[in-house]
């Protein structure tokens, strides 16, 4: 005969189903499908257990539930490497113990393994969100420990939920202080981090509608705050891309640059790169990479910039960085056209500083090599648009003349906009000649096609551009509806220099933000974003951000050289001696006080003087073996010691009476007369025997 199964009460089993479900459900995006299908029906034979309508699995029954989950992991990821799979099958074990629960103790362990993923959510996002999410999930999970461990707990939910968050709230000040002080050694083993999250941003390719299809999307790129001067919102250019390589329809970065990429992929990022030549506008010969930049050229623009996670390589920048740092264990290495490249995809918020240098000349002497593959253009594509291209500069006086009026022709008859027609395979014939109507990429991809059409060298660079101020934090948001694509043009003795035919058209995208131009077009309508024009939920929006910005640089960007610093300037030089009194005087000082807290809100309640008479009364009466019973009434306790003692009768219930009427009739308690037939009482009981 099977042995008795083990049924939690109501309001416990709801608990633990809650906080299982809390706590898997920060990663669900990160999850497969399947594994929310099985979770939904995981709970549900769960209740349908407890209202006795379904029974526990059978033996058949778990094995095929793991060969499914297993079966169904392999399908997923194709292998259990990586965070993903591991997350994932720490799911699974969760919600099958959840299903096969038979003792108290396989509940204590679905608590237990539901902590862990709690924890585990914060491998794959470390924003302030996270915070928040992971603390009520931890808060309803310790509600559940609670409910467990109390024999009357599934009674006074409500209670445990009061005393779990009292605990949370109590641990606080102990955390904090193990934050500050706890060194920062790094992680003890290697951590697979997420390789299946998707890709953001701007990609490494650019074909008619890419940009315009990212402008919708109102999420975060990157957050910038400068050091000393700010730049001109029509200065801020973001450089992550250059692509020089067109088949007709797709422009995509050089193979030189594609080689940089693969080898720091493949874990060679101290390969040498080429070197960009930089020169200042008062040197005539070319210097070699940024090396005496701050000598040359004027004095540079620093700033901060924390990445959000795209899963990608390339970083971003103002043009022109001669100089860049960080505090990670990712680092950032110089690619061909003066990109910055990480060692390895950003998958975490990252930080980077950066010293650009805006007035700048690169690639003074473009080499044969260089020449040609920025005038190469796909055979039999776009010949109306080459054709006009050669018969206008043969007209020009020279390239600005040229450029000019290229730039002249998109101010007078083109139209910006998130809409564009859908081109055919002459696209940028189509652009230029018919449709008129485009985005960004459309008229850096067709400027370009007219310059080297022309002759003249020329590539497409693909970023950002702009920003949104918060004058909260003084610092820049930039979003990704704030993808960019421009242009760069070799000129003689002046080398690349950048040009923007959507300013020609649009200049007003390039002096503001294309969140604040449409906001109701690239924001959905669950973001604050889309309702920036009601001063009220715009000053929302931008205290939440800032509250982000200040997470990332307080709490996130707290690392071991921030620490040092901060003990250094408490303590005045940082010793062994002195971290060992610090923690010992804290830590004592954090749990004395708590000590006393709970001393304070667990002391007995103020025993009022009537009550203390009467308590009195009742000492005296317990040396003479007369003890109230509970729940007896003082008029009873009377009655039966004067059955016993019936010398004290009269002086007994005289005292009862006075307690009575003060205690329950809200008469005055009349204190003196209380203590003199106190006396009487103790001199009546000296005299009189007990009956039996």
């Amino acid at each position: 005969m099977r042995a008795n199964r083990y049924l939690p009460p109501r309001n416990s089993l709801l608990w633990l189903i809650a906080g299982l479900s809390l706590s898997m459900l920060p990663i669900a995006r990160e999850l497969p499908l399947w594994l929310t299908a099985i979770w939904l029906f995981v709970v549900l034979w769960r209740i349908q257990i407890f209202r006795g309508n379904w029974q526990l699995p059978s033996k058949l029954n778990k094995t095929v539930l793991v060969l499914v989950c297993v079966a169904g992991l392999f399908q997923s990821f194709g292998s259990m490497l990586g965070l993903e799979p591991m997350a994932s099958l720490l799911c699974c074990a969760l919600l099958l113990k959840l299903l096969e629960m038979q003792s108290r103790r396989d509940a204590l362990l679905i608590v237990f393994l539901s902590y862990f993923v709690i924890a585990l959510q914060f491998l794959f996002s470390q924003f302030l969100e996270a915070l928040l999410i992971g603390v009520v999930c931890l808060w309803i999970v310790t509600t559940a420990l609670l409910v467990l461990n109390q024999p009357e707990g599934h009674h006074y939910p409500s209670r445990s939920l009061k005393l779990s968050g009292r605990m949370l709230l109590h641990s606080l000040p102990l955390m904090a202080l193990l934050f500050l002080i706890m060194p920062r050694i790094g992680s003890l083993w290697s951590m697979p981090t997420p390789r299946h999250s998707g890709v953001t941003g701007v990609s490494d390719s650019m074909s008619p509608g890419d940009f315009s299809n990212l402008s919708r999307s109102g999420g975060v790129a990157f957050r910038v705050s400068f050091s000393g001067v700010t730049p001109k919102q029509q200065e801020l250019y973001w450089r992550g891309l250059v692509f020089s390589d067109f088949d007709g329809r797709r422009w995509q970065p050089s193979s030189a640059q594609k080689k940089s990429a693969s080898w720091l992929l493949w874990g060679n990022h101290k390969k040498p790169t080429s070197k960009t030549k930089l020169q200042s506008s008062s040197e005539s010969d070319s210097v070699d990479t940024f090396k005496s930049a701050k000598d040359l050229l004027a004095r540079p623009v620093d700033y901060t910039i924390i990445f959000e996670p795209t899963q990608q390589l390339w970083l971003y920048s103002l043009m022109l960085a001669s100089d860049f740092s960080t505090s990670s264990d990712v680092d950032i290495v110089r690619a061909d056209a003066s990109l910055l490249l990480a060692d390895e995809p950003i998958r975490s918020r990252f930080e980077y500083s950066v010293s650009s240098h805006l007035q700048y000349q690169i690639g003074i002497n473009l080499s044969r090599e260089e020449r040609e593959h920025n005038l190469q253009l796909p055979i039999s594509y776009n010949p109306e648009s080459s054709r006009i291209a050669k018969q206008w500069r043969a007209t020009a006086s020279d390239d600005h003349a040229y450029i000019k009026r290229v730039l002249d022709l998109y101010h007078a008859e083109f139209e910006y906009t998130l809409e564009p027609p859908v081109l055919g395979q002459h696209t940028v014939d189509e652009f230029l000649w018919q449709t008129k109507q485009g985005f960004c990429e459309h008229f850096a991809s067709s400027f370009v096609v007219m310059m080297r059409a022309a002759g003249i060298p020329a590539r497409v660079v693909a970023g950002y551009q702009g920003g949104e101020y918060n004058k909260l934090e003084n610092y820049y948001v930039v979003h990704q509806y704030d993808a960019h694509a421009w242009t760069e043009v070799w000129l003689q003795d002046q080398g690349w220099v950048r040009f923007d035919p959507t300013a020609a058209v649009s200049p007003e995208r390039i002096r503001q933000s294309l969140g604040d131009l449409s906001a109701n077009f690239v924001e959905s309508w669950f973001s604050l974003g889309r309702y920036r024009q009601f001063s009220l939920i715009n000053d929302l929006r931008m205290q939440w951000d800032a509250l982000n910005y200040r997470w990332h640089k307080s709490v996130m960007g707290f690392d071991g050289e921030a620490q040092s610093d901060l003990l250094a300037d408490w303590l005045n030089g940082v010793t062994p001696l002195k971290m060992v009194l610090v923690v010992l005087g804290s830590g004592g000082t954090i749990l004395t006080l708590m000590t006393l807290h709970l001393w304070w809100r667990g002391r007995p309640s103020p025993v009022s003087e009537t009550i203390k008479a009467y308590m009195k009364l009742e000492r005296i009466l317990k040396r003479k073996g007369f003890i109230r019973a509970i729940g007896e009434s003082p008029s009873d306790f009377a009655g039966r010691v004067s059955v016993k003692v019936p010398a004290i009768e009269v002086t007994l219930l005289r005292l009862t009476l006075l307690f009575e009427q003060a205690q329950y009739e809200s008469e005055d308690f009349n204190q003196k007369d209380f203590t003199q037939q106190l006396v009487i009482l103790k001199r009546l009981l000296g005299q009189a025997s007990v009956s039996a």
